[in-house]
């Protein structure tokens, strides 16, 4: 079995590539379904605040990994490639805190309750919001694909 420090990154990166099976599985057209009265909600505009939440951790954690960062804007237009490239990029700066909070017995500046609370975080807002982007698909129409729908579970596959 792998180090202890090895299963977190690990866990971590299955997270994450959850969320490319996800955009890799969609179309630029769904990007904009919804399922709000309002208009909001777009399923780009919560792949695109998943990225956004990274983005504000990791300037509180250290401003120097986010120079040449930015948040997406609500009224940015979205794209699958630009947000798998969002994904990308703040998956292995992620990690890196991640990393730091290993080497520093669990302990990661920003986050008074530690690596592991802030891992569950991290794992806790993404699901949720791919649970709703799922959700959205299927009540927009979208014929998810069975790779989708059941393997994102498949944990030790992904």
């Amino acid at each position: 079995m792998d180090t202890l420090e090895k299963q977190i990154l690990e866990t971590w990166y299955i997270n994450h590539r959850t969320n490319l099976k996800l955009l890799n599985s969609i179309t630029e057209d769904s990007l904009e379904f919804t399922t709000s009265k309002r208009g909001g909600g777009t399923v780009g505009h919560q792949l695109a605040h998943m990225y956004n939440v990274r983005f504000w951790k990791l300037e509180r954690f250290d401003k120097n990994l986010i120079v040449d960062l930015a948040t997406v804007k609500a009224t940015d237009i979205k794209s699958i490639p630009m947000l798998i490239d969002c994904h990308e990029i703040t998956a292995d700066l992620i990690a890196t805190i991640l990393k730091k909070g290993i080497e520093n017995d669990g302990q990661v500046k920003g986050f008074k309750r530690g690596l592991v609370p802030l891992l569950g975080y991290f794992i806790h807002h993404e699901a949720h919001h791919r649970g709703n982007i799922l959700l959205t698909l299927k009540l927009c129409g979208f014929k998810l694909p069975t790779d989708l729908k059941y393997g994102l579970w498949e944990w030790n596959k992904i």
